[in-house]
């Protein structure tokens, strides 16, 4: 069978996501906008794309690329060929989140300062009761936490604990993300760097002129 163009397949991906734009379906899918717009050239869906979207909404790759039913496979077991459904009665929609930037701060207090920079389509799984977005600045932290990627921050989870990554406040730095190491012989903290071209920041473990505005919960970005 002929797959359906890719105008076809794309929208009944836009239907059964709710995504309206290239850049949600983008951030769905964990690809660049770019990459969109090569499928588009070449008139197909690449693979990557349908297992993305069956893992993630259960969405049969039969429908996306031939508009066959069932669109959806049930967690349960697969729907009956014969039943007509779509996929939106069965995929819980993403809800937007505001994304903030990491550099700004307040010109007297030198404190970081929340400065919306995009939304963010989000999954449920993903939210957390006090939830910060933020999109990553610099290649401090990769191959961990790339350039550009969006780091959902739990700020519940303020506790500076060695080995985890944090979102911390420094004034006249922004909002800073590092990995943190208690070194409590020598009564310091580290600001850790997984990039091995950046180099550390160490501050005393006692009073070290920060916030922590909490722990790094999950991470979107490229491969």
């Amino acid at each position: 069978m002929k797959p359906d163009n890719f105008e076809d397949a794309y929208a009944r991906i836009q239907a059964a996501t709710r995504a309206k734009t290239q850049t949600e379906i983008a951030a769905i899918l964990g690809i660049k906008q770019s990459s969109i717009s090569d499928a588009k050239k070449k008139n197909t869906i690449p693979d990557g794309w349908l297992v993305t979207l069956y893992r993630m909404f259960f969405l049969e790759p039969d429908w996306i690329l031939y508009g066959q039913l069932p669109a959806v496979r049930r967690e349960s077991g697969a729907a009956a060929d014969c039943v007509r459904e779509t996929a939106v009665a069965y995929v819980a929609p993403p809800s937007r989140v505001t994304v903030y930037a990491m550099s700004p701060t307040d010109p007297q207090t030198q404190a970081w300062i929340r400065e919306p920079l995009e939304t963010l389509p989000l999954f449920e799984a993903l939210r957390r009761p006090n939830l910060l977005v933020v999109r990553m600045d610099n290649a401090s932290m990769e191959p961990t936490v790339r350039r550009g990627a969006y780091v959902g921050i739990d700020c519940d989870d303020g506790r500076l604990r060695s080995g985890d990554i944090y979102a911390l406040d420094i004034p006249g730095e922004g909002l800073v993300i590092k990995r943190i190491h208690r070194d409590l012989e020598n009564q310091r903290l580290e600001l850790g760097a997984d990039n091995p071209l950046h180099k550390s920041i160490t501050l005393p473990l006692e009073n070290p002129g920060l916030t922590s505005i909490g722990k790094a919960a999950w991470v979107i970005q490229e491969l």
